[in-house]
């Protein structure tokens, strides 16, 4: 928060297409733009961050900064891999420049205030993902037999071979089988990845 209780937003802007746009959007807030990565102190005196992205970016830097502060990206592309991108980077937001400038402005005063800012065709293309991913976890787990359940939740506690034999009344050659099918019907390399397959 700036000296005058005033929330302050730093723009890290090369080339200052996105501060302008910033600024035409009239947040209400000091703008302080700075065209090379920001330093620590810069960060210090700031609530928000905001990157520009223009085309290839260098996502080791930007997720640098998303560690050390809240920081929206604001992208002068389409791509909606960067969005996929900025949120598995943990990015508070991820906006498109072609916003008209009031919905600009909204955005960016509600991550001010704490709110997430992504579009609703990123949140509607993650929950796309997300049902999907769930949707293809839950068909893995229905397609396996009673005793293969059993196994996989046997391996969710840490079960060895032995173990697994011994809370099911069988050999531990023959857990070693179940386990072995197990991975290969759920076509996962090892036991944590079967866990994730089926039970998250």
């Amino acid at each position: 928060m700036g000296p005058n209780g005033e929330h302050t937003i730093l723009v890290w802007d090369e080339a200052g297409k996105v501060s302008d746009a910033v600024r035409r959007a009239a947040i209400g807030a000091p703008v302080w733009r700075v065209s090379e990565r920001p330093k620590s102190s810069d960060l210090e005196q700031v609530d928000l961050a905001i990157v520009a992205l223009y085309g290839r970016s260098d996502w080791s830097k930007i997720s640098s900064l998303i560690l050390r502060t809240r920081t929206v990206i604001v992208s002068t592309t389409s791509d909606r891999s960067d969005a996929s991108r900025a949120f598995a980077s943990g990015a508070f937001g991820y906006l498109e420049l072609g916003l008209s400038a009031r919905a600009l402005r909204r955005a960016i005063r509600g991550a001010v205030r704490g709110e997430p800012a992504y579009s609703r065709a990123v949140l509607g293309d993650r929950i796309r993902i997300e049902l999907g991913t769930s949707a293809s976890r839950a068909t893995r787990s229905l397609a396996l037999t009673p005793r293969q359940r059993e196994v996989v939740a046997l391996i969710a506690t840490g079960a060895s071979d032995k173990e697994i034999g011994t809370a099911l009344g069988i050999a531990t050659a023959t857990a070693q089988k179940h386990v072995t099918r197990l991975l290969r019907r759920l076509d996962v390399p090892n036991r944590a990845a079967a866990v994730a397959a089926t039970l998250y």
